[in-house]
């Protein structure tokens, strides 16, 4: 592994530490320094969702202190959210946030504008109050996902609580009859969180559990299920305080499979003696695939790929899952083209990025 100075970018871009990779050398880390100094331009940028839906959890149990951070689980999750607005950029996509303990329009579902966001958190209340009618407010956002077009990302905020009557008919109805990834942020105890990774992530091949304090401590997770850098763009990036010192090559497969050869393993074991050696670092794994076959396989086929690479590091090396960030595309986004098969074959792959802080 080769110190990274400046590469072609193409892996997941945050709003606070912007990894980017490059289809045939190495990744390295944009931070928010380079945002600020536009190095990063949102022409760079394609989406991979274009709507999405918040629905903030504000009932009464969400003021309880989370873990040890000396906030609450509400306000935790709603300072992340105005973090990354902040620096959220401007590429098309159309946003809706609601509270739906009770069902309340915070920000109708529009083309999304960075300053009317910033308002609409504003004007959420610090302290949650009342119940938890979870199947109500995914009813009435399944209202809203049914009048748009294109792949809608519903970000449910919830706590492991609800009332009323069981909300999991009205959750897979919303996933299974329209275009709907979702993305639960869970603040729920260990156990429910167990539970509930069996039942999120089998809704279909793009819905997932992120646990709260995964979703606070990684803005990959809100970036990278709407947008990706470009596969095309070269990016030099300005400042130096980033994750310097490794670099890992794609990641390719052979067509329809997910094994891992030795060299890849033998790339993956250098990766994890660096974050071992700094325990600040995490790896944000991207997994695609060429374009042949059913997307909805591909997006399945891409999303092993990335788990394969992540087990090995858990597995093999003991990396904590809690430092590796998984997000898969499907075809989505090639380095190459797909019409030979040569560029089919660099289109089967695991991008990986290092991020955080070297110490």
């Amino acid at each position: 592994m080769n110190n990274a100075v400046s590469f072609r970018a193409r892996c997941i871009l945050a709003m606070t530490a912007f990894v980017l990779a490059s289809p045939v050398m190495a990744l390295e880390v944009v931070t928010k320094e380079d945002i600020i100094n536009k190095v990063v331009v949102e022409d760079q940028l394609v989406r991979v969702a274009d709507n999405a839906v918040f629905l903030v959890d504000t009932s009464s149990s969400m003021n309880d202190e989370f873990q040890d951070r000396g906030k609450s689980k509400l306000e935790l999750a709603v300072a992340a959210f105005k973090e990354r607005n902040s620096y959220f950029p401007s590429i098309g996509h159309n946003f809706g946030i609601y509270q739906y303990t009770p069902w309340t329009v915070m920000y109708p579902m529009q083309t999304y504008d960075r300053a009317k966001v910033a308002a609409a958190l504003d004007a959420l209340p610090t302290e949650g109050s009342g119940p938890t009618p979870l199947a109500i407010g995914i009813e009435q956002a399944e209202k809203i996902v049914e009048g748009l077009s294109g792949r809608t990302v519903v970000f449910l905020m919830y706590d492991g609580d609800y009332t009323g009557r069981n909300p999991d008919p009205e959750i897979w109805r919303l996933v299974k009859e329209n275009d709907v990834c979702l993305v639960m942020i869970s603040s729920a105890s260990e156990k429910e969180n167990e539970a509930l990774q069996k039942t999120i992530p089998n809704l279909n091949s793009c819905s997932r559990l992120i646990p709260l304090e995964y979703y606070l401590d990684r803005p990959e997770y809100l970036a990278g299920a709407l947008f990706d850098v470009r596969a095309t763009e070269n990016i030099v990036t300005s400042t130096e305080k980033r994750a310097v010192g490794v670099k890992v090559n794609p990641i390719l497969f052979d067509f329809d499979k997910t094994e891992l050869s030795a060299a890849d393993k033998a790339e993956l074991d250098q990766l994890a003696d660096f974050m071992a050696d700094k325990p600040r670092t995490y790896a944000v794994l991207a997994g695609y695939t060429d374009n042949v076959g059913v997307e909805d396989y591909n997006e399945h086929l891409s999303q092993t790929r990335a788990e394969m690479v992540a087990a090995y590091l858990t597995s093999k090396h003991g990396i904590d899952a809690s430092r590796i960030v998984m997000q898969w595309y499907g075809s989505d986004n090639p380095v190459a083209s797909n019409s030979t098969e040569e560029g089919r074959a660099k289109n089967r792959r695991v991008e990986v990025a290092v991020a955080g802080v070297i110490n």
